[in-house]
C-alpha cells in the first residue's frame, strides 16, 4: 500500500502499542478484558471462553481490529497434533470477526475506512480513535451474543452457510462447532461435523477421541 503520508514518519512498533494501549485499553477495561503488553486484550476465562479483542499488524504499516472468543476445550492442530489454548500466552481466537472492509478486500473490496496507519503519531493516534468508534458498539454487541454455548453454536453455523471470507478463517469453524456440539452433548452431530473436515484419517480419529471427553 502507497504511504499516504509522505510528510510523516512511521511510527515504530513499540510507540504502535503504547498508543494502542492508551487508547484501547480503558474501552475494553469495561469488560474486563486486559492487554498482554502486544497486539491481545482478553479477560479470564469464564464457563471455558474468554472474550479475546486482537489487533492485526497488515501490509503498508497498518492495521485493522478482530474480536473473538478463545474456548479452552478447542484445539487447533499443529504440526498434526492438537494443541490446546489454555493458559495467557497460548490465547487464540477460535471464533471471530474482522472488520467489514478487511473481510471484502480478499475480494476486490477497498480497505479504506476498516484500517489504521502507522504513518504519523498523531495520524496514527486519530486512525485507531476513528477505527474503534466506528466499530465499537458492534464489538460488544458480537461480545454478548457471544457469551452462551449455543449462541457460538449458531454463529458457527452462520458463519459456515455465509462462507465468503469466512472460509479464509483459521481454524475451520466446522471443527469449532464440533467441540461446541460436543459441549452441549450433542455428540452425533459433532462425529458428523467431524467428518466434514478435509484431514487425514489419523487427525479425524484423535479429534473424535477428544470429542468423547469434551462433554
Amino acid at each position: 500500500m502507497m504511504n499516504l503520508f509522505q510528510n510523516t514518519e512511521l511510527v515504530d512498533s513499540h510507540t504502535v502499542g503504547q498508543i494502542l494501549n492508551e487508547i484501547i485499553s480503558p474501552r475494553l477495561s469495561n469488560r474486563g478484558l486486559i492487554w498482554n503488553g502486544k497486539y491481545l486484550w482478553f479477560d479470564q476465562p469464564k464457563n471455558s471462553m474468554r472474550q479475546v479483542f486482537g489487533y492485526s499488524r497488515l501490509k503498508g504499516e497498518t492495521g485493522t481490529f478482530v474480536w473473538g472468543v478463545c474456548l479452552d476445550f478447542v484445539p487447533t492442530i499443529s504440526s498434526n497434533k492438537l494443541k490446546f489454548h489454555r493458559t495467557d500466552k497460548s490465547v487464540t481466537q477460535h471464533l471471530f470477526e474482522w472488520t467489514d472492509e478487511y473481510s471484502n478486500s480478499f475480494f476486490g473490496g477497498q480497505l479504506d475506512g476498516g484500517i489504521t496507519t502507522h504513518w504519523g503519531k498523531q495520524e496514527t493516534k486519530n486512525s485507531i480513535h476513528r477505527l474503534l468508534d466506528k466499530y465499537e458498539q458492534r464489538i460488544n454487541n458480537w461480545f454478548d451474543r457471544a457469551s452462551t454455548f449455543q449462541n457460538l453454536i449458531e454463529i458457527a453455523e452462520q458463519q459456515i452457510k455465509k462462507g465468503k471470507s469466512y472460509t479464509l478463517h483459521s481454524p475451520d469453524q466446522r471443527l469449532v462447532l464440533a467441540f461446541l456440539q460436543a459441549k452441549t452433548n450433542q455428540f452425533d452431530n459433532a462425529t458428523k461435523t467431524i467428518n466434514l473436515l478435509t484431514l487425514e484419517d489419523s487427525l479425524k480419529e484423535l479429534l473424535l477421541k477428544q470429542i468423547c471427553k469434551s462433554g
